[in-house]
C-alpha cells in the first residue's frame, strides 16, 4: 500500500513538473527548442494514435500517416485554393480523415495479426499513390505550399512561434487526456478484453467488431489532429507526409519509447526527432546509427524504454514486498 501511494505521489509530482516546464518553455528556452517541441507534439499525436491501437487491441497499423495526411491535404487545399477562413479548413480536414477511417475501418476490422498489418500497409500506400498521382488536386510530388497558420484573438500564430506553441499545446494535451480517458473507461477495458480473449468477449455478448471499429476511428481522429498542426507549422504538404517512410518512423518511435503506452509514444517521438536532427547534422550515415540503435532496443528492451522501466520497477517492488 505504501509503495503504491509513493508511486502515485511521484506520478503527481512528475506531472506537475512536466506541466510547469511546458507552460513556461517559450520564456526559458531558445526558439530552436520551441520549434523542436512543436514538432514532437504534432508527430507525437500521430505516434499516440498508433500506440492506442497497439496497446488496447494489439493492432499495429501502417496507415496512421494516411489520416495525418488526409487532414493536412484538406486544410491546404481549402485554404490555398478556396480561401476558406479558419476554422473551416481544419474542421473539414479532421472530419474527412475521420470519414476515411470509417470507410477503411469496414475493411480492416475483421482482419488479425499479419493480415491487419498488410491490409493497412496496402491502404496506406493507396492513399500515398493518390496524393502522388492526382496532381491536379494535390500538385503531385511538388506538394501544396504557402499554407499559413491562423490568427487567434488578433495574434498571428504564423508569425509568433510562442502563440503557435500554445495553440498546439492545448490540442496536444487534449489528445493525451482524450486517449487516456478512453483507456481508463469501460470502453478501454472492453478493448483489452478483446485483445486478451476475443472468443470470451463474444460469448459475453459484446459486439467485438463495433468496438474495434470505434477504436480505429478514435485513433484516426487523433492522427488527423496532428496532421492539421503539421501543415500549419511547415506551411506545406506533399506525398511524403502519407508515405510508408512516415508510417515506419511512427512505428519506430512507438517501439523505442514503448508502443503499449501513451507516455512511451511521446518519449519515443521526442528521442527519434532529436536524434534525427542531431545525427543528420553529424554524419551522412545517420540512418545506419538509427538502425543499430533500434536493433539494440529490440534485442535488450523489446517493451521500449517506458515498458522496460515499468517492468523493472514491478520486479523490484515484488522483491522488496
Amino acid at each position: 500500500m505504501n509503495d503504491k501511494l509513493s508511486l502515485n505521489i511521484w506520478k503527481i509530482f512528475f506531472g506537475i513538473i512536466s506541466i510547469s516546464l511546458l507552460l513556461t518553455l517559450p520564456w526559458w528556452s531558445s526558439g530552436y527548442v520551441v520549434m523542436m517541441v512543436i514538432r514532437i507534439m504534432y508527430f507525437g499525436m500521430l505516434t499516440m494514435s498508433l500506440a492506442f491501437l497497439a496497446g488496447e487491441l494489439g493492432w499495429v497499423s501502417l496507415m496512421q500517416a494516411a489520416f495525418f495526411g488526409i487532414a493536412g491535404y484538406f486544410v491546404a487545399i481549402l485554404q490555398t485554393r478556396y480561401s476558406l477562413p479558419f476554422p473551416i479548413p481544419p474542421l473539414i480536414g479532421i472530419a474527412m480523415a475521420t470519414v476515411a477511417a470509417a470507410l477503411f475501418g469496414l475493411l480492416v476490422i475483421r482482419t488479425r495479426g499479419i493480415y491487419f498489418l498488410m491490409l493497412t500497409l496496402v491502404l496506406g500506400q493507396l492513399v500515398w499513390a493518390l496524393a502522388s498521382q492526382w496532381a491536379s488536386v494535390t500538385r503531385g510530388d511538388t506538394g501544396i505550399h504557402e499554407v499559413y497558420a491562423p490568427m487567434l484573438f488578433g495574434i498571428s500564430t504564423a508569425e509568433s512561434k510562442t502563440a503557435f506553441y500554445f495553440f498546439n499545446l492545448i490540442f496536444f494535451v487534449g489528445s493525451i487526456i482524450f486517449l487516456a480517458a478512453l483507456k481508463r473507461s469501460p470502453f478501454g477495458l472492453m478493448l483489452r478484453g478483446i485483445r486478451d480473449s476475443e472468443s470470451r468477449m463474444r460469448m459475453l455478448g459484446y459486439s467485438v467488431g463495433l468496438l474495434r471499429y470505434c477504436a480505429f476511428i478514435f485513433a484516426a481522429f487523433v492522427a488527423a489532429l496532428g496532421g492539421v498542426f503539421f501543415v500549419y507549422f511547415t506551411g506545406l504538404i506533399n506525398p511524403h507526409s502519407v508515405s510508408l517512410t512516415t508510417n515506419v518512423d511512427t512505428l519506430l518511435a512507438g517501439i523505442l519509447g514503448g508502443i503499449n503506452s501513451l507516455g512511451g509514444a511521446i518519449l519515443g517521438t521526442g528521442i527519434l526527432k532529436m536524434l534525427d536532427v542531431w545525427l543528420s547534422g553529424v554524419t551522412k550515415r545517420y540512418l545506419l546509427f538509427m538502425g543499430i540503435m533500434f536493433m539494440l532496443v529490440i534485442m535488450f528492451a523489446p517493451q521500449g524504454i517506458v515498458g522496460t522501466a515499468k517492468k523493472r520497477l514491478e520486479t523490484k517492488r515484488k522483491k522488496t514486498a
